[in-house]
């Protein structure tokens, strides 16, 4: 299997010293004297480190700081491990289907489509955005590609706002812009028999509400 990340702990020698010193006190390690941990750290900076240098040639390479707090190293941990986040937002049959698509081929990226993702995991749009934003965000620390692309993600500002505090900002954000009147018409060609038709009704109070959250949701962005 190809490596997809490296994650890289970037820790000072004499902090490393020190900590293993520490680690030492009041045990009976032999491998926690001085002299032993700096040739186990000339080893690694000849033998393992040169690793790290070949795969941030190929932009794989999650690097964090490993000197600070216990605290702030797990909170950069656990964001260096998500995948590269973007964003896809329009109204229904304004072409994020058309585009998602070519734009995961041309970059390598995966998509998760909002709307069929919550009926996989057996939840509705009227769940609560809480939930269903966790729920996203456990989903996302399981994926191994490296850069994920959420179509119709997030819905409203307090989606966008709790997602980018609980997990990562997006690289980029695309919102396709589309008049109710075109995409009508798009929806009337791809007729009643396609997949994610809408009668004209359903999808007039969609693009509504679409247009009533963008007013919060796109100044937030």
């Amino acid at each position: 299997m190809e490596c997809q990340t490296v994650l890289f702990f970037n820790v000072e020698e004499e902090t490393c010293v020190a900590r293993c010193l520490e680690r030492a006190k009041g045990s009976n390690r032999s491998d926690d004297k001085e002299d032993v941990i700096r040739n186990r750290l000339r080893v690694y900076a000849e033998e393992s480190k040169p690793v790290v240098e070949l795969y941030r040639q190929f932009g794989r390479v999650r690097e964090v700081d490993g000197g600070r707090d216990l605290a702030d190293v797990w909170a950069d941990t656990r964001k260096a491990m998500l995948p590269e986040v973007s964003f896809m937002i329009g109204p229904n049959a304004s072409g994020k289907s058309t585009l998602s698509k070519q734009l995961c081929e041309r970059t390598n990226m995966i998509s998760i489509r909002f709307h069929e993702w919550l009926k996989a995991e057996g939840l509705c749009d009227e769940a609560d955005e809480e939930l269903v934003v966790m729920q996203l965000i456990k989903r996302l620390s399981c994926e191994v590609a490296p850069r994920v692309l959420l179509v119709d993600f997030p819905q409203t500002e307090f989606q966008a706002k709790f997602f980018m505090r609980n997990c990562c900002e997006p690289k980029d954000v695309f919102m396709l812009q589309c008049s109710k009147d075109v995409c009508q018409e798009r929806m009337i060609a791809v007729g009643p028999n396609s997949p994610g038709y809408l009668p004209s009704a359903l999808l007039s109070k969609k693009i509504k509400m679409y247009n009533e959250h963008c007013q919060t949701l796109k100044p937030y962005l």
